[in-house]
């Protein structure tokens, strides 16, 4: 169950709010014949690499966001091997798609069709950039049943006899929204009854991942969304600080989970069924995996909006993000200060230099962006005016009390000196 009630304008995003992102149908695989794997390399239009066909036709799923234009341009092949080997795909050190796409073909290394008539090929992937198995992504491979010793990188253009394709149980259709199948559900469960199994007692049953320390340079704020939360009961947390099993261990045995959206939030694939969940938008846009993630379990989750990401790029998952305390914030958990014209001052002057920043950040601005937050930042306008109207009248009242102190205090002393 979702509830979107707390955006500040969920028609924005249409029809994806309602959307089923799980799909019925029975993966398998290609056989590519003297198919090609193109390693990773940065170009215009996206992350090149993948997989060409015999044809020399670039395999638009075998990229990361299955952008069919994000092949490119090679003068020769590198190398050749006489071998058949299976593609796992392009992976990425960015811990949601170690969650997402790193994982997404390797249902089939545990299937009847791999044990039968594969289980002698060797399995490769592209690594992106300077990618890198960290501990937790070797933990995670580890507890679905892999090790990630017998992954072989591919960083040559590389010819190879056969190349088994298998299908994506989470997949995207047009680098957009995201589709799963229950393959993909099985290996969560998979994580989820191995932290289960392990539990731990920990005295933490609300929780709140913070990107604060991991994404500094882009981001502004999030202190005051932790210190809104600390008021709430919740404890703060920096998961990069954590192991996976201290991960596991915390999200198992809560039962709130806050956070931004982004790979943090995607971290509540590993929570218990009906936990109840908060999720912040970072600006005008609700990635397609987090909309595809909050179908793979029965969580009680809400959408609240309590940004003013007003500088988002022309991509708003760009960046930067300004985080406040919003009145949407304030209403979920029915705080009066919302009224409190105080408040609102003490978060616009912070938004005052955010503005700033953002406009000597270099990524433009967007007027999609405008659009969205346009009657929130007029909120914030009339409540900054009507507090600063009130920080004036303090500081009258102020010099006023002081004025007349220091003259009683000058006519005590003339009556002292009669």
């Amino acid at each position: 169950m979702t509830n979107y009630d707390y955006l500040y304008k969920k028609e924005y995003y249409g029809e994806s709010l309602y959307k089923n992102f799980e799909v019925k149908k029975e993966l398998g695989y290609e056989v590519i014949k003297e198919g090609v794997i193109l390693p990773y390399k940065r170009t215009d239009k996206g992350p090149g690499g993948g997989v060409l066909n015999s044809r020399g036709e670039f395999i638009g799923s075998t990229s990361l966001h299955n952008c069919c234009g994000c092949g490119y341009e090679f003068s020769k092949i590198e190398k050749r091997m006489e071998t058949a080997v299976i593609y796992l795909g392009m992976f990425h050190d960015i811990w949601g798609h170690c969650l997402t796409d790193n994982i997404r073909r390797l249902w089939f290394l545990k299937s009847s069709l791999y044990i039968e008539n594969f289980s002698s090929c060797k399995l490769v992937f592209v690594p992106m950039e300077n990618f890198k198995f960290g501990d937790s992504s070797r933990k995670l491979l580890e507890i679905l049943g892999f090790d990630a010793h017998n992954f072989l990188p591919v960083t040559r253009i590389t010819q190879y006899s056969t190349i088994i394709l298998p299908d994506e149980c989470f997949f995207t259709p047009d680098g957009d929204l995201r589709y799963f199948t229950s393959e993909y559900r099985e290996m969560i469960d998979q994580v989820r009854e191995y932290a289960r199994k392990h539990v731990k007692p920990t005295p933490y049953k609300k929780i709140y991942f913070s990107y604060k320390n991991y994404t500094y340079f882009k981001q502004f704020g999030e202190e005051r969304i932790e210190r809104y939360f600390r008021s709430k009961g919740y404890q703060v947390m920096y998961p990069e600080k954590l192991t996976f099993e201290e991960q596991l261990n915390v999200l198992i045995n809560c039962g709130h989970f806050a956070s931004t959206i982004g790979s943090c939030s995607h971290n509540i694939l590993f929570l218990r069924d009906h936990a109840k969940v908060i999720l912040i938008p970072r600006a005008n846009y609700l990635t397609g995996y987090q909309l595809a993630l909050d179908q793979v379990h029965d969580l009680e989750i809400t959408y609240i909006d309590s940004t003013l990401s007003l500088f988002a790029a022309r991509f708003p998952w760009e960046g930067p993000f300004y985080y406040f305390v919003s009145s949407r914030l304030m209403d979920y958990f029915r705080d009066a200060r919302e009224m409190d014209g105080r408040y609102w001052a003490e978060n616009f002057k912070g938004f005052k230099r955010y503005a700033i920043c953002g406009l000597n950040y270099g990524r433009g601005a967007s007027a999609k962006a405008y659009e969205y937050y346009s009657e929130t930042a007029a909120a914030c306008l009339d409540g900054f005016s009507q507090a600063d109207r009130w920080i004036r009248v303090k500081r009258v009242m102020m010099k006023a009390i002081i004025f007349a102190e220091r003259k009683f205090e000058c006519f005590k002393a003339s009556r002292l000196l009669k």
